[in-house]
């Protein structure tokens, strides 16, 4: 896919812009506090229905303002056009619209823009609790699975009943607590064989992108699936546990409760990473997610959103990785800088078409443009 234009208003301190981009590197550079996170954020917002930044939508409206709108106009990897229409108003439920029809649920439009935002904020991935982990498995997951992302759905809200039956005073009607853990436990089949089968197949990518990165140094990473669903079908083990589960008021057992265990030259990566080391690793298995869409996606390549994560990486690594995502297997790219200068070498070194759009408090300025033959 390639956003080739993309329309804003109102949207957290951006009051309106109208802007096209290069169907390679895009940059946008400002001091911290301008703008150029909410820029990704209202693409992500356009390929997910909600923003990275707030798990509400009500903080992403312009301060003053009563309602929010972003549009983006696409082309898919065969020529496909597509517009898609996003807008909230202060108190009413968004409004969501693929080529003037109306989506009438979310999950009609995830996987139809792919997309992979990296971040500082997928540090959690490493140092953050089992729920950033799963949370992982389920935005690369569901890019390309609907019945798992609604598996994924309807498990989570029977989960929630069960726990609220849980922590009743009362005795649970144990029929209707069969009858939750029954669907708890269908659902609970799917996603585990879901998620088992993307660790497979993602390992073997996230252990190549990682040692790209890291120059073939003898580094080793690992990632293992840790979850429930090894023991066999669910149902029984929540009927088994369901006494002692009324005691904690919550379920201890289950789906919800996976994990990766993250490892670096057989330890735990939270202990023995080293900042540069960690920064790295969660890079890699972002990349390795979008590589993973990549190969799963039928005309449409995911966007890939860089946001500030650069920091704190020695030139090497900045340099490797700049060079990696500019290869033939990634398509548009979107990266956020606060240095000019940085910025400069980095499209220097990607040699690619791009576009270079400077922010002051919202306002932003297309900069510079350049036309490259190569990859074009």
């Amino acid at each position: 896919m390639v956003l080739e234009h993309l329309s804003i208003i109102n949207y957290r301190n951006i009051a309106e812009a109208e802007l096209s981009f290069s169907p390679k590197v895009n940059c946008f550079v400002g001091a911290n506090g301008m703008g150029k996170t909410n820029v990704l954020d209202a693409i992500y917002y356009l390929s997910f229905c909600k923003s990275a930044l707030s798990a509400q939508d009500a903080p992403n409206i312009r301060h003053g303002e009563e309602f929010f709108m972003v549009q983006g106009d696409y082309v898919d990897d065969e020529g496909g056009h597509q517009r898609v229409h996003c807008g909230v108003k202060a108190g009413q439920r968004k409004r969501i619209r693929r080529d003037d029809k109306e989506v009438k649920r979310v999950t009609e439009h995830i996987g139809q823009i792919p997309l992979v935002l990296i971040s500082p904020a997928d540090s959690m991935l490493i140092t953050g609790g089992s729920e950033e982990r799963r949370r992982f498995m389920d935005m690369v997951i569901s890019q390309n699975d609907i019945p798992y992302l609604e598996a994924v759905m309807r498990y989570n809200k029977a989960l929630q009943q069960r726990n609220a039956l849980l922590k009743q005073e009362a005795e649970p009607d144990a029929s209707v607590m069969d009858v939750l853990e029954e669907m708890m436990s269908l659902d609970a089949e799917l996603i585990y064989n879901r998620r088992k089968a993307f660790v497979e197949e993602f390992v073997p990518i996230f252990s190549e992108i990682y040692s790209e990165l890291c120059n073939n140094s003898c580094e080793q990473p690992g990632v293992e699936y840790v979850s429930h669903g090894a023991r066999g079908p669910l149902a029984p083990q929540l009927r088994e546990w369901r006494v002692k589960e009324r005691i904690v008021g919550y379920s201890l057992h289950g789906v919800h409760k996976d994990d990766l265990n993250l490892t670096f030259n057989g330890y735990a990566l939270k202990r023995e990473g080293s900042q540069g080391q960690s920064k790295t690793y969660f890079i890699a298995m972002k990349l390795a997610q979008y590589v993973f869409l990549r190969r799963k996606g039928h005309q449409r390549t995911p966007l890939l959103l860089l946001d500030d994560i650069f920091d704190k990486l020695d030139a090497g690594r900045v340099e490797r990785i700049v060079s990696y995502v500019s290869g033939t297997e990634f398509g548009q790219l979107f990266i956020t800088d606060t240095n000019r200068e940085h910025t400069s070498r980095i499209l220097a070194e990607a040699g690619h078409d791009y576009r270079l759009f400077t922010l002051q408090s919202g306002e932003i300025t297309l900069s510079a443009t350049s036309t490259q033959s190569s990859g074009f």
